[in-house]
């Protein structure tokens, strides 16, 4: 798949023209995962006679009509389209012409890759532009953190990279992690309501000012990716790609079931962002005593943030706690990442409009729900609780992992599987007493953590059991059945007890640090 210009699939009936093109779809994420430079793909289902090109964006794969190659009009057809492909240049073929290829290496100081994996020893060369100060700058990949392994959707790919010196790489300057995405946009593309450039720019420019003694994300570079159309500078959206063929793209239609054309594509605008420092997965901790440290230590960065920058994180999970070492023996560091469901708050109300965003299976039970409350900390405070028993019930590393048919055992699966009013129920009755918690979750937890048990339960203490809103569910009522009742429900009624809540909850954290630190002094 790394040289493979498109995918084409062959078909011995013309009925079978849909298996072809479900196959397409399937071979994509292959063609993507190993070609990491790639915007968007080309392929060609061949059914017997028939012949379909198919262009695949985000958001969809669009087909061309039949090609009926036993007659004369079809082939002149797909001949036509085969020297174009021959002909035009790479930009029009999917590849993305700001990040090249790096066939020659040898001039690349930036040593080996420390993963088994190949794909680690391609490198890329990556224009980066900071709409702040309108300047590109070029660094060169390291390592891939994550590839873009499916057709649809974001494209969210991360690297680790140097700054490009000449023909070579500066490794002088450091590393930085590269995250290179396809959001959403509006028009003009600047205006997507959620842009992380922006908050990380705050949050820079606040803690330039005032240091904290935690590390957290710094923005180095980030921007629009710009193209060179016709000899000036554009920004490269699905508008671009269309525009370069000739195609003007439409917005797709309100109505779901009205019929639409096959450019109709939601506007998408290309992003990167360059941060320091570099971590590593979650997954990489040693040990539950580093784990609980990098969890305390990303939760003062977070608490920092909302106090200080009025940002709400909103999407406390496993993949966006990063570990951070400054030594191979020295005390891990946590790094909380990606603000791209992050949104600015009222310095005076650090709350944002009932909206359900997150990653499951670690979503507060207010958030799954979308009850009428305002997002606030104590959502991602209850994220980090389902983080805590997520890691310690399937393992926090590979040599504890819990294999899936063993956790279809356990009740902890119900936190991501089935409807969102079923998810929420789970949530609400392992939650409602310290009982249930214990018996239902905890127990449950791989048998060799010590510490962690321990942590989950002040954890679950301190945001259930305040004496003024305790609990999941109300009293039973004359049935004896589990109830909520609007501002009666003890999710709605703790909004008015938060900084209390946090405030124990901040407590609990401290105090587990320093026991998990305690060990590092054995």
């Amino acid at each position: 798949y790394a040289d493979m210009l498109c995918i084409v699939e062959a078909k011995q009936e013309r009925a079978l023209d849909k298996d072809g093109l479900m196959q397409l779809y399937i071979d994509s994420d292959s063609l993507f995962l190993h070609q990491l430079n790639r915007q968007f793909l080309w392929g060609l289902t061949i059914c017997a006679d028939e012949v379909y090109a198919c262009m695949m964006l985000n958001d969809g794969l669009f087909v061309s009509p039949a090609m009926r190659i036993s007659e004369l009009a079809g082939r002149k057809m797909l001949i036509s389209w085969l020297v174009r492909w021959s002909m035009c240049p790479e930009d029009r073929l999917g590849y993305d012409p700001t990040m090249r290829r790096v066939f020659d290496q040898s001039d690349l100081d930036i040593g080996g890759s420390n993963n088994d994996d190949p794909m680690d020893d391609v490198r890329y060369t990556i224009d980066c532009y900071d709409d702040e100060s309108k300047k590109t700058v070029k660094y060169v990949t390291k390592r891939t953190i994550m590839p873009a392994d499916t057709l649809l959707g974001r494209h969210t790919r991360c690297f680790v990279a140097t700054r490009y010196a000449g023909s070579g790489s500066d490794s002088s300057a450091g590393e930085v992690a590269i995250k290179d995405l396809w959001l959403p946009a509006t028009h003009p593309s600047f205006g997507y309501q959620r842009n992380e450039i922006k908050l990380l720019r705050k949050i820079r420019d606040t803690f330039e000012q005032d240091t904290p003694d935690h590390i957290y994300p710094k923005l180095i570079v980030g921007g629009h990716v710009r193209l060179t159309q016709k000899d000036k500078s554009v920004i490269d959206t699905t508008d671009a790609i269309f525009k370069a063929a000739g195609v003007k793209r439409i917005d797709p239609p309100s109505d779901s079931d009205a019929d639409s054309a096959w450019n109709q594509q939601l506007l998408r605008a290309h992003r990167r962002t360059l941060m320091s420092p570099v971590g590593h997965s979650i997954k990489t901790v040693q040990n539950e005593a580093e784990l609980i440290i990098v969890l305390a230590e990303a939760m003062r960065c977070y608490s920092s943030i909302l106090s200080q920058c009025g940002i709400l994180h909103r999407d406390i999970s496993t993949n966006n706690i990063l570990v951070v070492r400054d030594g191979k023996d020295t005390i891990p560091r946590g790094l909380l990442i990606d603000f791209d469901l992050a949104v600015e708050v009222n310095k005076h109300k650090r709350s944002a409009c009932p909206e359900s965003l997150g990653t499951m299976p670690y979503m507060s039970i207010a958030n799954i729900l979308n009850l009428d409350t305002p997002r606030m900390a104590l959502d991602d405070w209850e994220s980090l609780l389902y983080v805590v028993c997520w890691l310690a019930t399937v393992g926090i590393s590979s040599d504890h992992r819990v294999a899936d048919a063993e956790l279809e055992n356990k009740q902890i699966k119900h936190w991501r599987t089935g409807t969102t009013k079923m998810i929420a129920d789970a949530k609400r009755n392992h939650m409602d007493s310290a009982k249930s918690f214990r018996f239902i979750i905890v127990k449950k937890f791989c048998e060799q953590y010590e510490l962690l048990p321990r942590f989950a339960i002040a954890l679950h203490n301190a945001l259930f059991g305040n004496e003024k809103c305790p609990g999941a569910y109300l009293d039973d009522d004359d049935d004896g059945n589990k109830s909520t009742d609007g501002p009666n429900d003890p999710l709605i009624k703790r909004c008015a007890y938060v900084n209390e809540i946090v405030a124990n909850l901040e407590g609990v954290l401290e105090k587990f640090k320093r026991k998990a630190q305690a060990v590092f002094t054995l």
